[in-house]
């Protein structure tokens, strides 16, 4: 028997992928990503006016049919409800990727409690909410991928992001016993781990420092969106069908992990 033809298990024709922090940053670029590759994307966000933008770029652009939907991921309702809308406008969702984030940068005795159930909201309980919604559709068709998102700030490194990298180290351990229990099921459960990535959300201060912090990367440069939207694509894609259960470093070589 022949081997599968690459350029067909990298396609994405005819499949549905739902990105949750749709609207900007790396969310943007996974977006566009799939979308290339010819799948039918959902930009999930609080920010619709941006999620519906891309939308529409992505449809100019490609060719493929994308929708903005506004999803606050904290809610399990708003989860459910993002599942339902996208499976009435552009079928069952093939791919999950659970991309939305807040981060936080301040010692943890300087946090106000009252923030953290936004930053934990948003970065662990999105992610359960969003995969819990989609679950029963993939388990019953035994198909789905989910992508998770963690940091490199969950090993501990990153003093300022105790909080956020809590959430996130919960990411990993959620990707990786969620993929035994769903095995069975035909759905893989992966997670990536990207370093610092210039977004706008820090591009102010990747400005004011990006010689410093491209020093603790092995490549000595800071990451780009696309860098992790490749890796995400890698893992939703045919090409990762026996990899399920791992978290994937996309962090230019990390030194101080």
């Amino acid at each position: 028997m022949g081997q599968p033809n690459i350029r067909d298990q990298f396609s994405f024709d005819g499949r549905v992928v739902c990105v949750t922090g749709g609207a900007g940053g790396i969310g943007t670029a996974i977006g566009q990503t799939v979308a290339a590759l010819g799948a039918d994307v959902a930009l999930a966000d609080v920010d619709v006016e941006g999620a519906e933008a891309n939308a529409e770029a992505l449809e100019a652009e490609y060719d493929v049919d994308a929708i903005g939907v506004e999803t606050d991921v904290r809610s399990y309702d708003d989860a459910s409800r993002m599942v339902e809308t996208v499976t009435e406008e552009l079928g069952p969702i093939d791919v999950l990727v659970n991309n939305a984030g807040i981060a936080n940068n301040q010692p943890f005795a300087e946090t106000d409690p009252d923030d953290w159930d936004t930053w934990i909201g948003v970065a662990l309980y999105g992610t359960l909410n969003c995969t819990h919604a989609v679950l029963p559709s993939m388990r019953e068709r035994e198909d789905g991928v989910v992508v998770n998102f963690a940091s490199g700030s969950y090993t501990g490194n990153d003093p300022g992001l105790s909080v956020y990298g809590a959430a996130k180290a919960a990411n990993v351990s959620f990707t990786k016993t969620l993929a035994k229990e769903v095995g069975s099921d035909g759905v893989r459960v992966n997670c990536v781990s990207p370093g610092t990535v210039r977004t706008p959300a820090v591009e102010e201060w990747v400005r004011k420092h990006e010689e410093t912090i491209a020093e603790s990367y092995a490549l000595k440069r800071i990451g780009e969106p696309e860098d992790v939207a490749n890796v995400v694509a890698f893992l939703a894609s045919d090409v990762s069908a026996w990899v399920t259960g791992e978290v994937v470093h996309v962090d230019g070589g990390y030194i101080r992990r």
